[in-house]
């Protein structure tokens, strides 16, 4: 009957506005954190050892929200809302931001390499071209394989996540087919 259980229903107004503001929290920590890492680098010179627990703390709540999105299956609906308001699709942009980016940082080791350690103009040359040219086959790959690869991968995924949900939601024979 239940006449002295508490019931469990939750207004989603009050839950929406407490995400977001767990949300601004997170953004807030990361703030503090990337003036941190700006103070002790850059200012005082401490080294990369001193910047190592905020490294950290940036690389696990990045890869804690891949994975819970993924699981919830929030990442593959964020794709399908972008790519449907999207001129360009989601897998598209990251190609061209996995080029665009292997691309530059090719071009800036290539330009650095001519600049700091060639000493004639036809050397700088050669140095610019194979430099940037071997970036390119390191880089490029790179950034195809992790960017474009891994959001595929973390789509399906997803994907695998949601059906499973579905599969796995109480309900008569009817009910679920």
């Amino acid at each position: 009957m239940g006449l002295y259980k508490k019931s469990n229903l939750k207004d989603e107004r009050i839950t929406n506005i407490k995400n977001k503001i767990y949300s601004e929290i997170h953004i807030l920590v990361m703030v503090i954190l990337s003036i941190s890492v700006v103070l002790k680098y850059f200012f005082y010179n401490l080294g990369a050892e001193s910047i190592a627990t905020e490294l950290f703390i940036f690389f696990a709540s990045g890869v804690y929200s891949i994975y819970r999105s993924t699981k919830l299956g929030v990442f593959s609906a964020e794709i399908e809302m972008h790519d449907r308001k999207s001129k360009w699709s989601k897998q598209k942009k990251d190609l061209f931001l996995s080029i665009t980016l292997g691309i530059v940082i090719a071009l800036g080791f290539g330009i650095n390499s001519a600049v700091r350690y060639a000493d004639g103009t036809s050397q700088s040359i050669s140095y610019f071209l194979l430099t940037t040219f071997a970036s390119l086959l390191i880089y490029l790959p790179f950034f195809l394989i992790f960017v474009v690869g891994g959001n595929e991968v973390l789509k399906k995924n997803s994907e695998k996540s949601i059906n499973k949900m579905l599969d796995d939601e109480p309900g008569d024979y009817d009910e679920k087919y």
